[in-house]
Parts: C-alpha cells; sequence; structure tokens
C-alpha cells in the first residue's frame, strides 16, 4: 500500500500538466454557472444550460481521464534523458481528442445514470433520517424559506444560525453527519466506476456493475485505500475553511487542493491498473 501511495505520488510530480485542463475545466464552468445564474430566466433556457453542461461534462471527463490512463502508462516507460520524459508528458495533451472520441458518449451516460442514483439515493435518506432524527419544526422551516428565496443568502444564512438553539445546532449537525456518510458510501461504491470505463469497457451501465464486483472481490485493500484518501481530503477541506481568512494562505490551499485532486484520480488509476490489469496482461503473455 505504501508503494502504491509513492508511486501515486511520483506519477503525479512527474505529470502535473494533468492539473492544467482541470483548472480550465474549473473556472469554464464557473463562469457559465455565474453567467446562467443571471440569463437562465426561462424552462427552456434551463434545459439548454442543463444539456450545456453535461456535454461539458462529457467532453473533459473523456479527455481527462484518458489522459490520466496515459501518464499511467507512461509510468512503466524508461526515459534514459530527462527530455525525453518530457516530451512523452507534453504528448498527453494530444491524446485528449482520442478520449473524447472514444469515451464521450459513456460519460455522457455517466452523467445521466449519476443524476437517477441522486433521485433515488435523496428520498431514501431524507425517509432514514426522519425515522432516526426527526424532520423540522415548522418555524426552521420558515426560517429555511426565507433563506433559499432571500438575495443575500450570506446574511440569511448567518442570521438564521445565530438564532438557532443549541438543541437545533445537534440537530442540523446530525443531518449534515447523515448526509456525510451517505456520501462517502457512495463515492466509495463508484470508486472503480471511471477506470472501469476507460480500461475495460465503454458501457457506462455494465461498467458500473463490473467495478462494483471487482471493488468487492478486493474489499480490504479498497477500502483501506479508499479511508486514506477521504482522511487526507477531509484534513485539506478543514484547513482550507480556515485559510479563507488569509489570501496567500487560500492560494496556498487551492494549489493544494487541485494538485490532491489529481493525485486522488492518479492513484486510483494506478490501483486499479496495478490489480486488475496488470495480472490479466501478465496471464496472457504465459499463454
Amino acid at each position: 500500500m505504501k508503494e502504491l501511495f509513492k508511486d501515486a505520488a511520483k506519477i503525479t510530480n512527474y505529470n502535473l500538466i494533468l492539473t492544467i485542463p482541470l483548472i480550465i475545466f474549473i473556472k469554464i464552468l464557473d463562469l457559465y454557472s455565474l453567467y446562467s445564474k443571471y440569463t437562465v430566466d426561462t424552462v427552456p433556457k434551463f434545459v439548454l444550460a442543463s444539456i450545456t453542461i453535461l456535454f461539458m461534462f462529457g467532453v473533459f471527463c473523456a479527455g481527462w481521464f484518458y489522459m490520466v490512463q496515459g501518464a499511467i502508462n507512461l509510468s512503466k516507460k524508461v526515459f534514459v534523458l530527462d527530455e525525453d520524459r518530457a516530451k512523452a508528458t507534453l504528448y498527453l495533451f494530444k491524446t485528449i481528442p482520442d478520449g473524447v472520441g472514444k469515451f464521450f458518449l459513456s460519460f455522457v451516460g455517466v452523467y445521466v445514470i449519476f443524476f437517477f442514483i441522486q433521485i433515488i439515493a435523496t428520498p431514501l435518506v431524507y425517509l432514514t433520517g426522519a425515522k432516526i432524527i426527526g424532520s423540522l419544526d415548522e418555524a426552521s422551516m420558515l426560517s429555511l424559506q426565507e433563506i433559499v428565496i432571500d438575495p443575500n443568502t450570506n446574511q440569511g444564512m448567518a442570521s438564521f444560525i445565530d438564532k438557532l438553539t443549541p438543541e437545533q445546532i445537534v440537530f442540523f449537525g446530525k443531518w449534515s453527519l447523515l448526509f456525510m456518510v451517505v456520501t462517502s458510501i457512495i463515492m466509495y461504491l463508484l470508486m472503480l466506476w471511471i477506470p472501469e470505463i476507460i480500461y475495460k469497457t465503454h458501457n457506462p451501465l455494465a461498467a458500473l456493475c463490473s467495478s462494483l464486483i471487482k471493488l468487492f472481490k478486493d474489499f480490504f485493500t479498497s477500502f483501506r485505500l479508499y479511508i486514506s484518501l477521504w482522511l487526507m481530503g477531509f484534513a485539506l477541506l478543514f484547513i482550507n475553511t480556515f485559510a479563507v481568512i488569509n489570501p496567500v494562505a487560500y492560494i496556498i490551499m487551492s494549489i493544494a487542493l487541485f494538485y490532491f485532486s489529481v493525485y486522488f484520480v492518479v492513484l486510483i488509476f494506478l490501483y486499479y491498473d496495478r490489480t486488475f490489469v496488470e495480472p490479466v496482461n501478465s496471464d496472457n503473455e504465459k499463454k
């Protein structure tokens, strides 16, 4: 396991250009979301904006994840000169159009399937939480509705939190914990979904089913890997909440979060490659 983490760090450091498409996509998505906030005022415009985001997601994921696979394959090669490695790394940019051509429809399917997973999971989580924790009282519900309607949402949220009683704070804390647990479980179950699409099958539904089988086939290793990444991500997000106060610290933490995002994906792809791809290749070679 330690070797896996070390090798993933080396691959990430050698292929820092992987952060460039990620940063560009997030910034474009932020700008488009901001633009849509002020221009989408009818149902047809909302549908068009949703389809645009769907296609943006499909293009980015298809190109970027294929690029990550290229970085993993590149790590298996031996380079005599650093210049050769640098050229091979830069060549990864040229693989993006190939990835889009191969996997665009696959990731459109991923987006749609994940949307339905959310639709199914949300009422189940709400019913479970209402039974275990309880529902909001009428006064708190009205206050939340006012916050949603209020254009100054941040100010409304601050005033709402100030008015909360200790019992209500505990109540919302329990609901937050429930959502965090459910989200973490879902993310664990989907951990190998993307590598399965890139390495094995273009069918997102078939990839989801086969990735779940592989996940539980190597449960203890995959769970340890996920918990380690979860703790690292939680620590970074916790530190980031305090970094907002200082502009320099905020910039440093933003860079750290982008780096961790790439490292997270590289580590999962490397784990998948070594656990479910290389043994198969070695068996074929023996035959």
